[in-house]
């Protein structure tokens, strides 16, 4: 009588087949993307079908950190990186279609030309996305080449800087780009606006620590989220289905050590570009509002003592009828122009908070003036619910008052983080 197959046999059969080497090579590429690079290159010894896998990888993130050795010495870990990643490129057959590079964590790192080199040889590979998380004390110019990889979708660029009459004439552009984020960036002369615009499908654009002497010109019919953050002289925006802006000036001392941010805007086309946007977020005296009927969310950086930035402000306020979130942050300076009482002398015939239900306001110190706002907005705000104070070591007294203070809306309640 036939028992079967021997346990013997079985477990023979099982070892027999090797599972590893016979999967999808699909498969095999999703394992390798997941790995470390030098891990990934290490399954060539796993077996013959898997000895040169590693290079048709198409996803590649090369880490500085992942080749220190430990032993001190930073230069020979440097070399050793720059070596392997060259290797690796040059011996890479296929497609790639995300490139990844991390120096950060190594501020001494200097790619030199290095990068141009690798851009030329994605540049050939149909690459659709590339990171360059470089150091800052590496700053590099944009190499050209990079202008000729057509079919990115999404770049991150770090550290680098784009000069005037860059873009070459002959680019076809990166029609397929959707996201393009720029950070520790320099621009000169109309670079920035060409780029822009040799990108007409760009929803999202975000450039933070900006440094330009020049005017920013942003034109843009396909852009929906905007961030703007660092120095610059002038914006012009038009960008009609813009839903997102953040807008940001960082502060420079003037002379007399005061510290300042200042933009010029022409208003005409920027305010049209902000009518149907529906979260805004602003650093800096930057603009005089308009009516923004989509607009639901602000969150502002501002000195509520500052006449200015007070009337601002209430400007914004009153030009936000659908606002549902109010997110302040305090700074507490010297005013040149004190409020005096400004928010205890406006007009209550018109609702400003008429539809807000949620506030944050941040730094709260419990001065003059952010207590005359608050007990504005308590008594302005007839679905308010929620009212979060992140407070600065006020006053018990001061927490009593803040609490028993007079609200339109049953519902709202202080909650003192």
């Amino acid at each position: 009588m036939d028992h079967g197959s021997s346990p013997t046999k079985v477990r023979k059969s099982v070892v027999d087949e090797d599972f590893i080497s016979n999967l999808p090579e699909a498969l095999k590429d999703k394992i390798l993307c997941c790995l470390p690079i030098k891990e990934a290159v290490g399954t060539c010894l796993l077996s013959r079908s898997w000895r040169y896998t590693w290079a048709s990888m198409t996803e590649l993130m090369f880490r500085r950190a992942d080749f220190a050795s430990g032993n001190g010495n930073a230069d020979d870990d440097t070399c050793r990186f720059l070596k392997f990643t060259d290797m690796f490129l040059f011996l890479h057959n296929g497609p790639i279609l995300k490139f990844g590079l991390n120096t950060i964590e190594n501020e001494m790192v200097s790619t030199g030309g290095h990068l141009s080199r690798w851009m030329l040889m994605l540049s050939r590979n149909k690459i659709k996305e590339i990171q360059l998380w470089t150091s800052i004390r590496d700053s590099y110019k944009i190499p050209s080449c990079f202008f000729s990889c057509h079919e990115l979708e999404y770049v991150y660029l770090r550290a680098c800087f784009f000069t005037s009459l860059q873009l070459p004439p002959l680019s076809k552009g990166f029609k397929q780009l959707r996201t393009l984020r720029l950070e520790y960036v320099s621009v000169q002369g109309s670079s920035l606006e060409d780029l822009v615009a040799s990108c007409p499908n760009l929803e999202k654009l975000s450039i933070c620590r900006l440094c330009s002497k020049s005017n920013i010109n942003i034109r843009s019919t396909k852009l929906k989220m905007l961030t703007i953050e660092g120095r610059f002289i002038h914006l012009n925006l038009h960008a009609p289905y813009l839903t997102s802006v953040w807008i940001g000036l960082e502060l420079k001392s003037d002379t007399d050590g005061a510290l300042t941010a200042r933009c010029n805007f022409n208003l005409s086309p920027f305010i049209a570009s902000l009518s149907d946007v529906e979260t805004i977020r602003f650093h800096g005296q930057i603009l005089e509002p308009r009516l923004f009927n989509r607009l639901t969310e602000i969150s502002l950086e501002i000195n509520l003592g500052n006449l200015k930035q007070a009337n601002f402000a209430l400007s914004l306020f009153q030009h936000a009828p659908n606002l549902r979130l109010v997110k302040l942050k305090f700074i507490s300076r010297n005013s040149v122009v004190p409020t005096v009482h400004f928010w205890e002398s406006l007009n209550r015939d018109v609702c400003l908070f008429q539809n807000v239900d949620v506030v944050s306001l941040f730094n709260f110190t419990g001065s003059f003036a952010e207590l005359a706002f608050l007990k504005l907005l308590l008594e302005d705000a007839p679905v308010l619910r929620k009212v979060r104070i992140s407070d600065k070591g006020l006053d018990k007294d001061v927490l009593k008052n803040l609490l028993m203070m007079r609200r339109a809306s049953r519902d709202a309640e202080i909650l003192i983080l």
